[in-house]
């Protein structure tokens, strides 16, 4: 393939380059590609599984067992009738579903969905495929090919802040679209953005502190040597911080107050129709794997294996095949099975969870989730502080790991059970007796 590339390099200014930009777009094809081809699948196996948790068929006749219907939908959302209700502010009213969107594709750019291809094994890739080692290879112009889009040092802080951008699109649709119910889900949406972003990054900052970068690639290879590394043994708390946190981020149920079917008729998208329509909800599935991914890049190992294999002596024996098994199996087995546990945790606290008030939704975020955060800050950033004290390597020792998850496993456990629920029951006698009250007080029966 090496003169394919000398020639695009008549165009780009050195085959080297046209390789860096050939391998770009067939990242991005491929990663992003999979995630639109994913994302109606996704939408069918919620209507499957909520159908199965509430008895009933749901999607069956549009291909085999139903398995079509998403992609039908997409196609009828695209030949439906635009509807511009009178009085919307027409620029804002469209600009909003692409604010949703567009953030949310951008933050799958930095996933790492595999290794780094580096060393002894990018140079076979490139002996594989005929390309001259002085362009790709240990000593070449290129010396390593990230499995993903972008690989910034800063990775995890643009995670967040693009993430961010997306409520702005949910209270740009409910100002513009002239409608009191739309208003009040935008502004919602805002609150319980604010709400839980502060828990969130809490949550994230003590993974870095674990780490010491904020590159998604170091943060994965901090967690090498089997299950018992990843940061869910040294950040038990934070991660349940973080599962509830995403909920909430996603406006998924019990979380989902900006849409609220019973209360605001469908929120902040309720005017909307056709493929704009379509895109508030692309914009939410594609959320909904984009913070599943970075649970998984932050506290399970990210497309490493539970347990470590003997790769060295497999590719060894087995040459290119084994380099190949090497850094596909993580981007094609063990990421998206990771990533689908959260996708079905989602789909099933839809199909089981009430929605919660909005009081107890902000109450939620404020009292207990951050107060909890920093509290897991607090003893994490200690926790590492005396290990780098004490052996001065600038790494984080297993045992400091798991100390620092039995102690804010432990702390969080005790607020909980003598603290929290005795309070939780008191508070709930005390509603009882008053509802008590005022339906004796109402009905002369009860009171006598």
């Amino acid at each position: 393939m090496q003169p394919f590339f000398d020639f695009l390099g008549q165009f780009t200014g050195g085959a080297a380059n046209a390789f860096v930009i050939v391998t770009s777009v067939l990242k991005i094809a491929l990663i992003l590609g999979g995630v639109l081809q994913v994302v109606p699948f996704i939408i069918v196996f919620e209507r499957k599984i909520i159908s199965w948790v509430q008895d009933r068929p749901g999607p069956n006749r549009v291909g085999p067992f139903g398995l079509l219907q998403g992609i039908v939908d997409g196609v009828k959302l695209f030949f439906k009738e635009e509807i511009m209700p009178r009085g919307v502010d027409k620029g804002l009213f469209l600009l909003a579903p692409c604010l949703v969107v567009i953030p949310a594709f951008l933050a799958i750019c930095i996933v790492p969905v595999g290794p780094i291809i580096q060393g002894e094994h990018l140079d076979a890739y490139a002996g594989f495929f005929g390309l001259d080692p002085g362009m790709v290879g240990t000593n070449g112009e290129i010396s390593h090919v990230a499995m993903a889009i972008s690989n910034p040092n800063i990775g995890i802080l643009y995670l967040l802040a693009i993430t961010s951008v997306g409520v702005y699109g949910i209270t740009i649709a409910g100002w513009s679209s002239n409608n009191k119910w739309s208003l009040i889900g935008g502004i919602r949406a805002s609150a319980q953005m604010i709400s839980y972003e502060i828990t969130l990054s809490l949550a994230v900052i003590g993974v870095v502190l674990l780490a010491g970068s904020l590159n998604l690639y170091d943060i994965i290879d901090s967690q090498r040597g089997g299950f018992w590394h990843w940061n869910v043994i040294a950040q038990p708390v934070a991660i349940l911080l973080f599962v509830v946190a995403m909920f909430a981020e996603t406006n998924r149920l019990p979380f989902d107050l900006a849409e609220a079917e019973a209360e605001l008729t469908g929120g902040f998208h309720t005017e909307y129709s056709s493929m704009r329509f379509a895109l508030f909800f692309m914009g939410e599935y594609v959320n909904m794997v984009i913070v599943s991914a970075a649970c998984v890049t932050l506290f399970l190992g990210g497309f490493l294996g539970p347990v470590p294999l003997p790769w060295d002596a497999l590719i060894e024996q087995f040459g290119l095949a084994a380099i190949l098994a090497f850094y596909l199996v993580g981007p094609m087995v063990i990421l998206p099975a990771k990533i689908g546990f959260f996708i079905f945790l989602f789909i099933f606290a839809r199909a089981t969870l009430p929605r919660l008030r909005y009081d107890q939704l902000m109450t939620l975020g404020w009292k207990y989730m951050l107060p909890i955060g920093i509290i897991n800050l607090i003893v994490t950033a200690c926790g590492v502080a005396i290990d780098m004290a004490i052996t001065q390597d600038g790494q984080v020792g297993w045992v400091t790991k798991v100390s620092i998850g039995v102690v804010t496993l432990a702390m969080f456990l005790g607020w909980e059970l003598l603290i929290f629920s005795r309070n939780r029951r008191a508070q709930l006698a005390r509603e009882y007796r008053n509802l008590f009250r005022k339906e004796s007080s109402s009905d002369p029966a009860l009171a006598s």
